[in-house]
């Protein structure tokens, strides 16, 4: 049963999945999580309390686990009201897909929705049956480190912030006491230790009172571990470059959003965390003299690849101390001029928030770093390697505030060097575009078409702005949003920006920062909140100007005089804040939203980590549970016959010569002049050689004293870490991922039954 062990795993477990606590907004997720832990822990003890066949006993796990399973989640479907059947199963793997979606898009900390908690308490509870199968069952405590860091290194990867730094130590505790637990059964496998006799008497009674190796290896380990745990906490604080751990140090002031560290807007992932985490954080002030500020634009997305809005890479960098000429503005003539004092606070980027159309940016007080570039198409700021963290600049800007007759005037068509701001993928659902003609129609030019297209969002196609959107699993993202008509800004100016691409407008998606809060002393304060996505199109004659189609109002969204119904006065209203919008389950895909350059996915990431340790384990596993199944026969004579054979396989393994055709004595002779034997070593083979004399040469109806598995097991052991110990590096790397006695090289299990041996065998 061993209990010890049993426990053991299930607080390495619980230790472990503490990691997955920044994930989550709540800790509604950690009693069912931790239920599901301990019912893995009772269920492994109860197969192995009545001797349940090992490859049986994570099948029972399993079903337990399923079982836990559909009481929380599917009670209503499931079969006798608690049983997982097939229509409660159906019904698990829809929440399932359901979760994997929202997981997929979601930015920690992620509301603690039913399918996210799901998620945690089927995967961790996986990890639990895992732990628990290798490290009690299988009895190779160190391996069952793998799954316990795999629970690490999800939350480390994906959370901006880093997990809290005493979370790797609580875990590395947690799997010593595994190690300790299992050392600690080894040695009470013996009995009581008494007086130490010399190793040299024959005969199966010479070992019982002999000191075991293993009794004192659980000691060494949890010394080794412990070191190990003071050296990963203390070793990046020596080494230039690792100067900050790989968590987040106490102070949290490791970039990203979350906890006590900056603000920070991600282009390429779901503007809805900057709307809900931290949306009271100051990220930024300015003055400025414009009569009527508009927004603040971070980077422009112009590339749709069917799922995301991606920036093109800039054909032309220009360092940001260059002015930049002005627009071709033909077609306006009132272009006025400003200035924007700018401070940037708790902002962590590597754009610079400015205006359309800025020029020339002077630095107030400290230089800015020469890897700022202006981007001169897009006129945006932004580099490879810098923050905008506590940044300070004055922006020179060109007002362009055209007027509807202007814009109603722009006809001509766009030049070539526009035809990217009108591709649509040949992926791209026709409902679009056969939606994008009904909307416009009877539009005669191109600002009448753009009109139609912001009063249709915000007026007449009955969408409404909301946080809480989940696109259904296998359903296309676009089509879902114009169907189901809630989203929020990010969906509304990447489904207008591709509207108006069909209709024939040269259109591009910003992301950056409504206005922001006027304060009496005539300052703007900008806050997380304001964070936001909005469309422009192209004009000839005036070039980019922006709409607002998102019907939402408050934290500074406002609508340009030339997209309103009437002229109003000369100063829009200060924009100010609404109230916080809460954390509500994130859409599947939203149309702007995106993994990022160079970042693949995070889940796909963590599952090709853990193929590989599957595939790197699963080798030893087989090996150690084949060993342990031999070992542990219910005839002594079998038992021992079959020992003798593992250790011929095991001494293959790590390269050395080994005949069946020998005598048993010939064999551990050849051994012997192959590998230094200690005194402990050289003890545990005469009594290997001893038991394998009894059960191929004594007669039949002799009766001797048969040794124990455990006994069997640990003088195996010994003389497995003496070859391993003697063979060279590449043997014993190819021992533990590709043993040849696991491809062919070692014994069936049915040649271990049947007639006694005889010698020479």
């Amino acid at each position: 049963m061993r209990p010890a062990a049993t426990i053991a795993a299930a607080i390495a477990t619980m230790t472990a999945s503490l990691s997955v606590v920044p994930l989550f907004d709540s800790g509604r997720w950690i009693l069912p999580t931790a239920l599901a832990i301990v019912l893995m822990a009772v269920a492994g003890a109860a197969s192995r309390a009545v001797a349940l066949p090992a490859p049986l006993q994570p099948v029972l796990q399993l079903l337990a686990l399923l079982t836990l399973l559909t009481v929380m989640f599917a009670q209503p479907a499931a079969a006798w009201g608690f049983l997982p059947g097939p229509v409660a199963l159906a019904e698990l793997q829809d929440l399932t897909r359901i979760g994997l979606a929202e997981a997929e898009v979601a930015l920690a900390p992620v509301p603690t929705t039913e399918t996210l908690v799901l998620l945690s308490v089927g995967g961790i509870g996986l990890v639990a049956l895992t732990v628990d199968t290798i490290g009690v069952t299988l009895r190779l405590p160190a391996l069952a480190g793998i799954p316990l860091l795999l629970v690490f290194a999800l939350p480390a990867a994906v959370v901006r912030g880093g997990v809290p730094w005493w979370l790797l130590p609580l875990a590395v505790i947690g799997w010593l006491l595994l190690l300790a637990a299992d050392a600690r059964d080894d040695a009470r496998a013996w009995g009581p230790l008494l007086t130490r006799r010399p190793g040299a008497q024959a005969g199966p009674r010479a070992h019982p009172r002999m000191p075991r190796p293993r009794a004192s290896a659980g000691a060494a380990a949890l010394q080794v571990g412990l070191v190990a745990v003071v050296v990963a906490l203390l070793l990046p604080t020596a080494i230039p470059g690792l100067s900050e751990p790989v968590w987040v140090s106490p102070s949290g002031d490791r970039p990203g959003i979350g906890g006590d560290g900056p603000v920070s807007v991600d282009p390429f992932a779901s503007l809805r965390r900057d709307l809900v985490d931290n949306p009271e954080r100051e990220v930024l002030r300015y003055r400025t003299t414009a009569p009527s500020p508009g927004y603040l634009r971070l980077v422009a997305l112009d590339t749709f690849d069917g799922v995301t809005w991606r920036p093109s890479e800039a054909p032309i960098r220009v360092p940001v101390t260059e002015p930049l000429g002005p627009p071709d503005l033909a077609g306006v003539a009132d272009i006025g001029e400003s200035t924007w004092d700018v401070r940037i606070s708790d902002l962590d980027n590597a754009q610079l928030p400015v205006p359309y159309a800025g020029s020339v940016i002077t630095p107030a007080g400290e230089a800015l770093d020469e890897r700022w570039t202006w981007d001169p198409q897009a006129r945006t700021v932004g580099g490879v390697g810098v923050s905008s963290r506590d940044a300070a600049y004055a922006v020179a800007a060109y007002d362009i505030d055209p007027t509807r007759a202007e814009l109603r005037a722009a006809t001509k068509r766009a030049p070539d060097s526009l035809l990217p701001y009108l591709q649509l993928p040949d992926t791209l659902s026709p409902t679009l575009a056969t939606l994008a003609d009904e909307v416009t129609a009877g539009a005669q030019t191109p600002y009448a078409r753009a009109r139609a297209l912001v009063d249709w969002f915000t007026d007449d196609g009955g969408f409404s702005y909301s946080t809480n959107v989940v696109t259904p699993p296998g359903a296309d993202p676009l089509e879902s949003f114009l169907e189901e008509r809630i989203g929020y800004c990010q969906q509304f100016a990447g489904t207008m920006a591709l509207m108006a691409r069909a209709v024939g407008i040269p259109s591009r998606v910003v992301v950056g920062f409504t206005g922001g809060r006027l304060t009496d002393d005539g300052e703007y304060v900008v806050q997380a909140r304001n964070a936001h996505a909005w469309p422009e199109l192209w004009f000839a004659g005036i070039g980019w100007v922006w709409f607002e189609p998102t019907p939402r109002i408050g934290a500074g969204v406002v609508q340009p005089d030339y997209s309103r119904d009437r002229v109003d006065s000369d100063t829009p209203e200060a924009p100010v804040p609404d109230e916080v919008p809460q954390p509500q389950a994130p859409d599947v895909a939203a149309p702007v939203a995106g993994a990022g350059p160079g970042g693949p996915p995070t889940l796909l990431i963590v599952a090709a980590l853990a193929g590989l340790a599957v595939l790197v384990t699963l080798p030893m596993i087989i090996v150690a549970w084949r060993r342990r199944r031999r070992t542990s026969r219910t005839d002594a004579r079998v038992r021992i016959e079959a020992t003798w054979r593992d250790l011929g396989d095991s001494v293959t393994d790590f390269g050395w010569a080994w005949s069946r055709a020998q005598t048993p004595r010939e064999a551990a002779n050849s051994l012997g002049r192959q590998v230094t034997l200690g005194e402990s070593e050289r003890a545990a083979m005469r009594r290997l050689v001893w038991w394998i004399e009894q059960v191929r040469y004594a007669p039949p109806t002799m009766e001797f004293i048969a040794p124990s598995p455990a006994e069997l097991r640990a003088d195996l052991a010994v003389l497995r870490r003496a070859a391993d110990r003697a063979a060279v590096r590449s043997r014993r790397v190819r021992a533990r991922l590709a043993p040849a006695s696991l491809w062919g090289g070692g014994l069936s299990e049915s040649s271990l039954e049947g007639a006694r041996p005889t010698a020479g065998v």
